[in-house]
This record gives structure tokens, sequence and C-alpha cells, in this order.
């Protein structure tokens, strides 16, 4: 009998070793804050409206840009001169601020070029219509308020509450954005 128990020994030894490996590896997942993307996103929305409430920032005319008295949407757009997919969004932006009330709807453009960022921004300002305000975000203080690491970025709030977070190129004239839009409104 104790050599059939000699036997086993090493398959249970086996059985209990990859039996703590499992165990380990969900205690593991359950604290690692990436094994939860809904967690991550709710609190990356937090801190966007938290921003939202706190934003002060004066525009490329000079004129003061805060939120206290925020329209009903809010979109916020990183951009930089020299990204295509930046430069892509431009004629929707324009189209959608001339189709709707600006005591509905805010647009801010924040700029993230470095290098001669006026004259990048007014060569932009003027080849594309912009009709919206636009912040040169010179030390990277939005970039880095805003967490952003990738441009193009659209953050857009309805009553102060992030609704979306588009990253890359976005068509804000598309009839799919503009249904959901009225439905904001």
């Amino acid at each position: 009998m104790a050599k059939t128990i000699k036997k086993y020994v090493p398959l249970f030894v086996l059985i209990f070793i990859f039996s703590l490996y499992l165990v380990s590896q969900g205690v593991f997942n359950l604290s690692d804050p990436t094994a939860n993307p809904v967690a991550k996103q709710k609190k990356q929305y937090a801190h966007y409206e938290s921003v939202l409430r706190d934003f002060k920032g004066v525009d490329i005319e000079g004129n003061q840009i805060t939120f206290k008295k925020a329209p009903k949407v809010v979109i916020i757009n990183f951009w930089a001169s020299w990204c295509t997919p930046c430069l892509e969004e431009f004629p929707s932006l324009v189209e959608l601020v001339s189709e709707f009330s600006t005591q509905d709807i805010k647009v801010i453009g924040i700029n993230t070029d470095e290098s001669n960022q006026l004259k990048e921004i007014k060569k932009i300002k003027e080849k594309y219509g912009l009709n919206f305000p636009i912040i040169a975000d010179k030390g990277s203080e939005f970039v880095n308020k805003f967490m952003i690491d990738a441009i193009p970025v659209s953050i857009i709030y309805v009553d102060g509450k992030v609704q979306e977070v588009s990253q890359g190129a976005k068509d804000f004239h598309s009839e799919e954005f503009k249904e959901d839009l009225r439905s904001w409104l």
C-alpha cells in the first residue's frame, strides 16, 4: 500500500501546484485594473468630467473659456497641424458648429503643435474655415490635464457628463452622430 501511495505523490504534488497557480491567477486578475475595462473607463470619464468643471483657458483671440455655465453639449477636440486624421475631422466640425446653436453646442479645439504654433493654427484656421475657439496648448497643460497620449481625440460631454471619447478621425456631420446629438439636446 505504501508503494501505491508513493507512486501517486508526484501526481498529487503536480495537481496541488497547478491549483495554487489557478488560484493565484484569479486573485491577481481581480486586483489588476486592466482586468475590468468598464471600471477603467468609468474612472477615466470621471477624471474628464472633473477637468471640465475646473476648465480655464484662453483662446488664440484672448477670450477666457470656462464651463461654469456650459451649454448642453461640449466637444473638446485635441489636434495638431501635422496630424492628417485631425485635419480630416475639420470640415464636419465646421458644419456641425454652423448647423447648431452655440447655446446648445460648444466646440473647443486644443492645438498641440510644438513649433510655430500660432502660425500653424492661423494657417489651418484659414484653410478649413474653423469657426470655433482654439486654445494653443503651449506647455501641454491641457494634454497633461486630460491625460491625452495620441491625437485626434474628441471628448463629447452632455450636461457635463462624458458621453463619448472618440479616438481617431470622427465624422461629426454623419447622420448617426447628428441623431445622437438631437437626442441629447
